[in-house]
Order: structure tokens, then sequence, then C-alpha cells
């Protein structure tokens, strides 16, 4: 949905999508970032804007441009998706970072202010993410973050290179897990920010 929240620490901004950052984004959008992602791989910056706007057309939809700080550079995107405050859930996607901000804690700052806004906001019940089970890095960055895994969706979409269908894994963290994940993101995040300036330095 069209929204105006805007989260800012540890190095990246939160920004409302806009199908006006497609022109920006597309040129980070390859084979290897844009892997494992549920949408098809967009073949020109109008294609990006449409899906953006599709993004934002989902009622249940909170979608977000990921800005790199202090420059404002854009990295990627991620969002909160069938956000369900009724029953008290919600699910990450739509996640994507260009290669320089591979490794750069972007990615670790996004999800913490994104499942911040969940827990302690929309005070939810439960946040659950869908990976390729082909996509081990993101699977194993879920379980050191303490998600944990509840199963496998078979067969739950065609694989957009047209080799058959796309198994998902399914992972979750409750609102009774938040603090150990809130801790654990802090940590991954620690080695990145940047050290105090000395006691009485100008």
């Amino acid at each position: 949905m069209h929204h105006t929240l805007t989260f800012a620490a540890h190095g990246v901004r939160l920004l409302p999508l806009s199908p006006l950052h497609a022109e920006q984004l597309f040129a980070a959008v390859d084979a290897e970032a844009w892997s494992g992602m549920a949408a098809r791989r967009p073949e020109s910056v109008q294609e990006l804007a449409e899906l953006f706007a599709a993004r934002l057309a989902d009622p249940s939809a909170l979608p977000f441009a990921v800005a790199a700080e202090p420059t404002g550079a854009l990295a990627g995107t991620t969002g909160l998706y069938d956000v369900d405050e009724r029953l008290g859930r919600a699910e990450v996607g739509g996640t994507f970072l260009a290669r320089p901000y591979w490794g750069s804690g972007a990615n670790a700052a996004s999800k913490l202010l994104l499942l911040g806004h969940a827990f302690e906001t929309l005070g939810l019940h439960r946040v659950a993410f869908r990976v390729d089970t082909r996509n081990g890095r993101s699977a194993r960055a879920l379980l050191r973050l303490g998600a944990v895994y509840e199963g496998t969706l078979r067969s739950h979409r065609p694989d957009h290179g047209g080799l058959g269908r796309v198994d998902a894994a399914v992972y979750s963290v409750l609102d009774a897990e938040w603090p150990l994940v809130r801790a654990r993101l802090l940590a991954r995040l620690a080695p990145h920010e940047a050290p105090a300036a000395p006691f009485g330095a100008a």
C-alpha cells in the first residue's frame, strides 16, 4: 500500500517505495542479485516500475526502498507483506540488495527496522520468511539470527528460468523470540558501526 513510513538506523534508511525508484535501481538487477526472488526478473526500467506499482497496489503490503546513509544512494528494496493485524502476522519479502551492499550490514539493519516495526509498533505475533530452497546462503543467515525453520512448501511457484518449479522453505520469528533475534542482529551490525570519537575530541 502507499504509506509515509520512514525508518533509519545503523547506516540505512527505509523509505516508502515508489515506481520512480526503478530508474536508480534497475542497474543493480542482475541475475545473481535477483536470484531467489518470487517475481520474474524485470528486463527494463519500465518492468521494474510496474513491479513496484503492483506492490504499492497491494493493501496488505508495506514496501520500502533501502537507502544507504549518509549518501542517500538506493541500495535495494524490502518490505512487510501479507500484513494482517487482526491475526497478528506478516511476512518479510521483496528483498534484494545491489552487489556493493552485500556484507555491508544493510540487510541486517533493514531486518532490524522491519521486525522492530512489526513486533513493537504493530504488535504482531509472527513474522515469516520464505526462501528458495536452493538459496542456502539466505537460509543459513536466517537460522543464525534465530528464525525457526518450519517446513518446505513443495512446488510453490514456477521457476523463472524455465526449469520446472521451485520449493520454498518457510522460517519464522515469534514475538517471544524477538528479543533474542534483535540482540543477534545488533551483534551482527556491531562491526559495521563507526567507532565512537575519543572523549574530548573535536
